[in-house]
């Protein structure tokens, strides 16, 4: 069994990930948390992420009076 440590790198295949909200560009070094890359959503700011979660919680709520 071999006991030397793994070296796991992020394989970074673009500078730039883009806003879910609006599609503009957020610099990796901004954006990218290694930890949590398989959970994460990036947006550009709060108002892209305020459109977006008022979207998505109106999608999953469906309509309320069951017609």
């Amino acid at each position: 069994m071999n006991n030397e440590p793994t070296d796991v790198r992020l394989s970074v295949v673009a500078a730039s990930v883009k806003c879910q909200a609006c599609g503009c560009d957020i610099p990796l070094d901004e954006a990218v948390v290694p930890e949590a890359l398989p959970y994460v959503v990036h947006f550009c700011g709060l108002e892209c992420y305020a459109g977006w979660r008022s979207a998505a919680t109106q999608a999953h709520m469906g309509d309320p009076s069951g017609g």
